[in-house]
């Protein structure tokens, strides 16, 4: 819970500059090799479940039948983070009545305090918890689709090469594994801040009443805003795609055929090309 398993690394790094020897090698779980294996197993299973009404299983719920119950410690720890950020407020506005003297009990004081540190030490290990392991799932996400792209690619035929460049599965493994694996986090941090939403609406009411409302309408109105700017930034996002994969297929077409480049004097043509595609 405290990353205590650090300190010896900590400690190296402190007396010298790390090498590679003094990492510790990756977890059974945390390699990319047992990760595909996991994966294509789940996946072969569900194409044998499907086989019998002629249907073809989603990716999606492969990963997430591979890595449940990590969602679900995940979201525990996410759970209990907002549970206890959200105690702030009430053991403050306790604090207030105790200092008018609407005090319930002789030690009132002293079980808030209490209450106060218990609670921002749980807050700040459960935020760590969350995002280290939400952090961890999506690595070992991004690893095994990576696998699973390049294992792909070997089978591929020449027609099937001609309609996938380098560029494009390029930007399957840098881009759409990348933010398949940063699913969990947004995941968690949607339905997280949706709950926290909730908590800090019904403490207002009770706060303040009926002005509630105005708060409310304000984050409606904020988030109907928010809505053509993030259809706007998609549409730019897609764009930034096409041109990404441009850019790649011609540096990866460039390197393999560098030897004819050379033997032509074709570097400065192709230089030229690839430059209009990274300032476009």
């Amino acid at each position: 819970m405290s990353f205590w398993w650090l300190n010896p690394l900590m400690n190296k790094g402190y007396e010298k500059p790390l090498e590679d020897n003094d990492v510790p090698l990756l977890g059974a779980m945390d390699l990319a090799q047992n990760q595909y294996l996991m994966f294509m197993e789940k996946l072969n299973s569900k194409k044998r479940k499907k086989i019998t009404i002629n249907t073809t299983p989603w990716i999606f719920w492969t990963i997430v039948s591979c890595h449940k119950h990590a969602l679900l410690v995940s979201g525990f720890f996410a759970l209990l983070k907002v549970l206890t950020l959200s105690t702030g407020p009430i053991l403050l506005k306790a604090f207030i009545n105790l200092s008018l003297g609407k005090g319930t009990f002789k030690y009132e004081g002293y079980v808030l305090a209490a209450m106060m540190f218990v609670c921002k030490c749980c807050e700040s290990l459960s935020h760590r918890q969350w995002n280290f392991r939400i952090r961890r799932l999506g690595l070992q996400v991004r690893s095994f689709l990576s696998t699973a792209i390049y294992k792909k690619q070997q089978k591929l035929s020449n027609a099937e090469t001609m309609k996938h460049s380098s560029g494009e599965i390029m930007n399957y493994v840098n881009v759409d594994a990348y933010r398949i694996g940063e699913f969990p986090y947004w995941f968690h941090q949607t339905w997280t801040t949706s709950v926290q939403l909730c908590i800090a609406l019904a403490i207002l009411y009770k706060a303040v009443g009926a002005a509630t409302l105005s708060s409310l309408v304000v984050i409606i109105i904020t988030v109907l805003c928010n809505a053509p700017l993030a259809k706007l930034q998609h549409k730019f996002q897609s764009k930034l795609m096409e041109a990404q994969d441009s850019r790649l297929k011609a540096m990866s077409e460039s390197l393999v055929y560098m030897k004819v480049l050379k033997l032509y004097a074709w570097e400065a043509h192709f230089k030229k090309v690839i430059k209009g595609l990274r300032e476009g």
